[in-house]
This record gives C-alpha cells, sequence and structure tokens, in this order.
C-alpha cells in the first residue's frame, strides 16, 4: 500500500501515522517479509496509537484475524513474529 492509501484508511495524515509507516516498512524489509494473508505473521503492539493504522495496512496483521494482539502499556514498541511450519 502507498502512504496515501493508508492516510484514507486512518482518516488524516498525522506524525504518529508517519512513524507507524516507518516502522512497518522497514521491519517488512529488514525481516524479509510479505503482507500476511493468514495468520503466518503475528504482530504485538502496546499502545493504541495512530501508527498501529499502518502496521495493519503494510503487514497484513488485524485484530479480526487474531494476528494482532493489542498489550496496552503505552510504549512505542512494536514486535513482529513469523510463524513457519
Amino acid at each position: 500500500m502507498t502512504y496515501e492509501e493508508i492516510i484514507q484508511f486512518h482518516g488524516h495524515e498525522c506524525p504518529g501515522l508517519a512513524i507507524g509507516y516507518r516502522m512497518a516498512t522497514a521491519a517488512m524489509e529488514s525481516l524479509e517479509l510479505f503482507r500476511a494473508e493468514n495468520e503466518e505473521l503475528v504482530a504485538i503492539v502496546e499502545n493504541g496509537a495512530c501508527g498501529i493504522d499502518a502496521l495493519q495496512c503494510i503487514a497484513g496483521c488485524t485484530f479480526g484475524k487474531g494476528n494482532l494482539l493489542f498489550r496496552d502499556y503505552g510504549k512505542q514498541v512494536y514486535t513482529c513474529l513469523l510463524y513457519t511450519s
């Protein structure tokens, strides 16, 4: 997804969204991952900030699929786990 598409999904442009976009893009490139189709990639987030919308769009981790876990510690911490069979 492009940054402009993520802004549309989120509803507005803000610093938190930009941070989430940079974080998710860097993580996916560093880990050489592709957007999750199912639950092979799990993300754990420790805040409820705007950046999580970018993570959902880029990594494909969502609350609905059960591969986005929320731990409310109020910290800018994001963890990605890859499950392989």
